[in-house]
């Protein structure tokens, strides 16, 4: 499916391989911490650059709004369980409306993590990074990243 809809993917893969690391595919990151493979590895970063559900509706629409807080709360769960003892968890997302309506802040706190730091998102600290849609016809084409922050959360208990 990857390999379908991004047309970078093959040459990713392989590259990341190539360094050693360990590719996963079809991993619900609202329940990472149950995975088999990753039940046991506590990390010091985990990062998940704008993260989003399948598009059905406009993202000002409260239902798919609720959605992406659903995803979000969930990953922020399981990312928590994952953490090693001053670990982080980097998020990077819009902060203007709607995106600003899934209050990223909130959600992180009511699973236990504390905001430590909130910066600018500059794609130029990321070489070779390119942000992609993520689903339907245009999933290959980047988009406008706009007035974005990285969250860097960390664990209050």
């Amino acid at each position: 499916m990857m390999m379908l809809k991004y047309s970078e993917a093959a040459t990713n893969f392989r590259e990341l391989e190539d360094l050693g690391c360990t590719i996963m595919r079809e991993v619900d990151a609202r329940s990472m911490s149950e995975h088999p493979l990753l039940s046991q590895i506590l990390f010091d970063r985990i990062v998940f650059n704008f993260p989003a559900t399948a598009l059905e509706r406009s993202e000002s629409n409260i239902r798919q709004i609720e959605k992406h807080r659903r995803l979000m709360k969930g990953f922020l769960g399981s990312a928590h369980d994952m953490l090693e003892e001053n670990g982080e968890i980097h998020v990077t997302h819009k902060t203007t409306e709607p995106y600003s309506k899934w209050e990223i802040e909130k959600l992180a706190e009511d699973v236990g993590l504390c905001l430590v730091e909130k910066v600018r998102f500059r794609r130029s600290e990321y070489p070779g990074y390119s942000n992609k849609r993520g689903s339907g016809a245009r999933a290959d084409e980047t988009f406008p990243a706009g007035n974005c922050c990285t969250f860097k959360f960390g664990r209050t208990t």
